[in-house]
């Protein structure tokens, strides 16, 4: 899988579908996701060596302009944040979970990678905004000093990008609470 990543949010759908084929064409990248999102935005996420996903980016802003709403590289992205973005999850909850949120998506993927990078815990699930409403946010689990270090830290990451809506840590959830937090089978 590709561990270097290009995440670009466009403002317009038409636009970042063209904007996206130029990218294809100008770069070197292999297309991870590409999608429709809540409320007439695009997302596309490309892969492939940092100049590669660098270059990807340059091109979107070039191109798209005032439509590219966010964009970011991130390098060195897990596996775990690719499975999340396409629907695997962790089918077990550990001792506690966190749940951030933010309307930027490039912003929530990397800091859903910051949350793994940094403390001993799983994504439960990684849900963007297509379809569902305009937030992104994801869950992740584990032991609660883990998952407190963890939520902190991609916290902290969104505070500085001015797209932290909120973030939530549960000790030991109740048993009736987690049955409900399997993704469900909305396409957003």
């Amino acid at each position: 899988m590709d561990s270097n990543v290009a995440i670009i949010e466009f403002k317009s759908i038409s636009r970042g579908m063209l904007v996206t084929d130029e990218i294809l064409k100008a770069s070197q990248v292999r297309l991870l996701l590409a999608t429709a999102l809540c409320p007439g935005k695009y997302l596309t996420i490309v892969g492939g060596d940092v100049a590669a996903v660098e270059k990807s980016v340059s091109v979107a802003e070039q191109l798209g302009g005032r439509h590219v709403y966010s964009s970011y590289v991130v390098s060195g992205i897990g596996d775990e944040i690719m499975d999340a973005i396409s629907g695997k999850y962790v089918p077990e909850i550990n001792d506690s979970i966190a749940i951030i949120e933010s309307q930027n998506m490039a912003n929530i993927i990397n800091a859903a990678d910051i949350s793994i990078d940094s403390a001993k815990v799983d994504i439960v699930e990684l849900r963007l905004g297509k379809g569902c409403g305009v937030n992104s946010f994801y869950i992740i689990t584990g032991k609660l000093e883990a998952v407190k270090e963890a939520a902190a830290n991609a916290a902290e990451f969104l505070s500085e990008n001015g797209s932290l809506l909120a973030y939530k840590i549960i000790a030991n959830p109740q048993r009736d609470l987690l049955r409900w937090l399997q993704p469900s089978k909305c396409a957003c």
